[in-house]
């Protein structure tokens, strides 16, 4: 089962690490950094998809837990790519967070890809639980 300090441990973490990589370069510095960034997103969204459907019992079926659960990580996903995209126009800090069309496709990739391997490890917790 999940709960609720399972979700904010995992924020938590994701939060402070990301605050570490901005105060320290590491995502100039580690290119790759971004896209482990935006797959642990992409989970802990799938992570909280399943628990806010579970607190309220709302019962799917395992296809549609799969193809929500993935289209909420994307929504969220897409939302913080415009959120990005927005930075970079308004901001303007010197640290652009928008390096192209291809940035932005292999962010939301990442975002899906984290989500999607949440709910195949959730799925088979569950059918061994069962």
């Amino acid at each position: 089962m999940i709960s609720n300090k399972k979700i904010l441990s995992l924020l938590l973490s994701i939060v402070i690490f990301h605050f570490l990589a901005l105060a320290n370069f590491w995502y100039w510095k580690f290119l790759w950094l971004d896209s482990v960034m935006h797959f642990l997103g992409g989970f802990w969204l799938a992570m909280v998809f399943i628990f806010l459907i579970s607190k309220f019992e709302i019962k799917l079926p395992i296809f549609f837990n799969f193809i929500f659960g993935i289209s909420f990580a994307a929504l969220i996903g897409i939302l913080w790519e415009f959120y990005e995209f927005l930075c970079d126009i308004f901001l303007k800090k010197g640290q652009i967070l928008q390096l192209g069309a291809a940035d932005t496709i292999s962010d939301l990739f990442f975002d899906i890809l984290g989500a999607m391997i949440f709910l195949i490890i959730y799925r088979f917790m569950e059918n061994k639980r069962n």
